[in-house]
């Protein structure tokens, strides 16, 4: 489960393109793994935004997290 209480934000994150939700393994879209990476999330994840997408009238956005392994984090 992503950890929403760390002292990293997403404007500390490198300046990154969030994918489309169509490039995303099932494991991203459901906030179990990296957005940019695909490793699976244990501790320390940051939001990483949010990717906006529409069908028709239906809403799939879809909140992205990111690991220690993409924001610098990792000790």
């Amino acid at each position: 489960m992503p950890d929403e209480g760390g002292d990293v934000t997403v404007a500390d994150l490198p300046e990154r393109q969030l994918p489309t939700l169509g490039e995303l393994t099932w494991d991203q879209a459901a906030g179990r793994a990296c957005v940019w990476c695909k490793k699976l999330l244990d501790r320390g994840a940051v939001s990483a935004g949010v990717i906006r997408e529409r069908d028709g009238a239906h809403v799939l956005d879809t909140q992205v997290w990111a690991g220690p392994c993409c924001t610098g984090a990792e000790a």
